[in-house]
């Protein structure tokens, strides 16, 4: 049991560690500081650029924090 529990505080861990880079990337992104992406903000990355279509769920030409998660850089 006590192993189960070190190695899901440990995935828990890990999980918290990828949101924050993730986090710390959207902001790079966000030039503006509007709280989301927009196609000129994503110019600075051939790979979001490629990827920003597909990302973009909702199609409002901007990616959202959340949308911005699936992001494989």
């Amino acid at each position: 049991m006590k192993n189960l529990l070190v190695a899901v505080s440990l995935a828990g861990l890990s999980m918290v560690s990828v949101n924050a880079m993730a986090g710390d990337d959207f902001a790079k992104y966000d030039a503006d500081g509007s709280g989301t992406i927009n196609m000129s903000e994503a110019k600075v990355n051939p790979n979001l650029v490629e990827q920003f279509k597909a990302l973009d769920a909702d199609a409002n030409g901007e990616l959202s924090e959340t949308e911005f998660a699936n992001f494989k850089g």
